[in-house]
């Protein structure tokens, strides 16, 4: 009787030895998991935070917009001049005039303003002198700046 005692014992040790380490394993795979998950969350909020700060750093004005229709253009255009009083640079990216007749979408690709500086544009572009035209400047990071003017 004192031999299966003995072997019951050492069972009991052996298979509680087994499921502490099995519990530990286990352990140890749910804590690195949820630390990659908590990584990635991390990195994601760093991102649209430093996205948001960027575009409340940016800042631009559409400081005049003139209309032309000369002899030797044979087409009407409008001219756009923005300026860019935030604390960054920027980088224009469209430009769309809408009115009730004509849809212009222009992309820009060398539309970068430093800080303190403008930019200006023709554009050729079927103005009429009843119809209210939205201008709207689209920047790299997503800022849409918007005005109405009229034609002369």
């Amino acid at each position: 009787m004192g031999k299966h005692a003995k072997r019951r014992a050492l069972a009991t040790v052996v298979s509680t030895g087994i499921l502490l380490s099995a519990v530990a394993i286990m352990g140890s795979m749910l804590t690195a998991w949820s630390n990659s998950i908590f990584a990635d969350e991390q990195h994601e909020l760093n991102t649209v935070y430093t996205e948001g700060v960027n575009k409340l750093n940016e800042f631009l004005v559409i400081e005049h917009v003139w209309f032309g229709n000369k002899t030797d253009i044979p087409n009407k255009f409008l001219n756009l001049t923005m300026s860019n009083v935030g604390n960054n640079g920027l980088n224009v990216t469209r430009i769309t005039l809408d009115n009730s007749i004509d849809k212009t979408d222009l992309i820009i690709t060398n539309g970068g303003i430093v800080q303190n500086d403008d930019f200006s544009k023709v554009i050729k572009y079927n103005w009429t002198s009843t119809d209210p035209i939205q201008v709207s400047v689209t920047t790299e990071k997503g800022s849409i700046y918007q005005t109405y003017v009229m034609g002369p």
